[in-house]
């Protein structure tokens, strides 16, 4: 299962200091991270799936943590690069869902 193999890597590296006040997909990065951590766990357990809002909103992180990854120093650029796998994994388990 690699969505939980990219997710249990995320979380331990968790974040860098250097994240604070960072914002991404105009949202904080911590309150970013929280809302994708609660996506896979959904997706993970079940207990809901992702409706056509959410994987439009997953592909809006998508490109501004791209945008952001290029732009940022290493510590936060390494932090983009790995929750943007989490949520690349994310949107092909979800779009392999309704195929």
């Amino acid at each position: 299962m690699q969505l939980a193999r990219i997710w249990c890597e995320h979380l331990a590296a968790g974040c860098p200091r250097e994240l604070n006040g960072v914002e991404i997909a105009g949202s904080d990065a911590r309150a970013l991270d929280a809302e994708i951590s609660a996506c896979v766990s959904a997706l993970l357990s079940s207990s809901m799936t992702l409706d056509e809002r959410i994987e439009r909103r997953l592909s809006d992180i998508h490109l501004a943590l791209l945008g952001k990854q290029a732009e940022a120093d290493a510590p936060v650029a390494a932090y983009c690069e790995r929750l943007n796998r989490l949520v690349s994994a994310l949107l092909t388990r979800t779009r392999a869902g309704r195929a």
